[in-house]
Parts: C-alpha cells; structure tokens; sequence
C-alpha cells in the first residue's frame, strides 16, 4: 500500500512506559500500515474501542483529517492503558487530537450492549483483550456499520486471546461477514459485512 505517512515522535506520552526507543523505532511502518488501511477506505465517521493515548486516533485522523472521530476508552489502566491509571493517557490523546473533529467518551464498552451510532465507515477495535471481551466489542462495533463499512482489530498476532476470540466471533458470523488478515508488527484483521 502506497503511503506518505510519517510518524511524529512527539505524539508519544512522556509518561508511556511501553515506549521504549525499540518500540517507537517499530511505530514507524506499524502505524504507517494502519494509515494506509484508513486512507484507503477514506471514511467519514471513525469509531474506536480502545483509544489508550490516542496514537492511533492520531494516525487515522491522519489519513483522513475532514472525518469525524469518537473514541471510547474505559480509561482504568488495564489492557493496552498499562501505566495510564492516573487518566494521563486519556487526557494526552485529548491533547495529540486537537485541532480535528474528536469526542472521546470514558466507558467500559463490556458494561453496555449498544453504542447508540450508526452510519460508522472505520471501526477501530483495540480495547478488551480477552477472548469473551474482543467478541463483545466486535459485537458492537458490526452493528454500526455501514454497508462498506469495515472493522479493523489490532493484535491477532501479538495477543493470543485476541486471536481466538476473533477467530472464534468470525466462525459465528461466517454466513454475514468477510475478514482479510494483514501482517503488521501486532497484526491486523480487517472485517466487512458480506455483500
């Protein structure tokens, strides 16, 4: 995928402890893959479950700067918020978005059965990790797209509970629903509705 992505270093939070030179270092082309999926849908309303500091909120917004984006993070430090407890993270992703058209929403998506948005043409799931909390977010996140929407989820290959689970949700929804999986450093499914 063609691309003129470029990754700033100042998008990361001073207080990140997961940002260790290595891994910025590895930011580069994991997050320029991730702009390419977008661009390439070029969607007008962005949802993500799992929004930890924003970076890649920041990345599709990126892509596709004139869309319109909300985020819901349950913003306790667990999952990918490790070392966010304080609400640092949540408030620093406020701080990388300004300047575009963002709402960022403090909730437990595993509380709720509804996100009450539709019309949705990206979703980003990249919030709970365990296998019945990814099936759960997959689960909202199908019901708000549109019909060319997709579903991207992040770490099939990194996390093992995430790739069962959407192994698993995928099986169950195989009459409705396509997947294409895409290498990155943590791995990329993408998901649409059957046509």
């Amino acid at each position: 995928m063609k691309s003129e992505f470029k990754f700033d270093e100042s998008i990361i939070c001073p207080n990140d402890p997961t940002a260790t030179p290595t891994r910025i270092a590895e930011y580069k082309d994991y997050y320029k893959i991730k702009y390419s999926i977008c661009k390439e849908q070029n969607p007008k309303h962005i949802v993500e479950i799992g929004v930890r500091a924003g970076y890649s909120a920041w990345t599709f917004l990126q892509a596709c700067p004139r869309a319109k984006y909300i985020g819901f993070d349950a913003n306790n430090g667990t999952h990918g918020g490790q070392g966010g407890q304080d609400g640092s993270f949540f408030e620093w992703a406020k701080k990388i978005l300004s300047g575009y058209n963002f709402e960022l929403i403090e909730l437990d998506t595993q509380r709720i059965n509804n996100l009450n948005i539709g019309n949705v043409d990206f979703f980003h799931v990249d919030g709970d990790h365990s296998i019945r909390g990814v099936q759960h977010d997959l689960d909202l996140a199908i019901e708000t797209l549109n019909d060319s929407g997709i579903i991207l989820v992040d770490d099939i290959t990194y996390i093992n509970t995430v790739r069962t689970g959407v192994q698993n949700w995928l099986s169950q929804h195989s009459t409705t629903t396509v997947s294409k999986f895409v290498p990155s450093l943590r791995g990329e499914m993408i998901i649409r509705k059957k046509q």
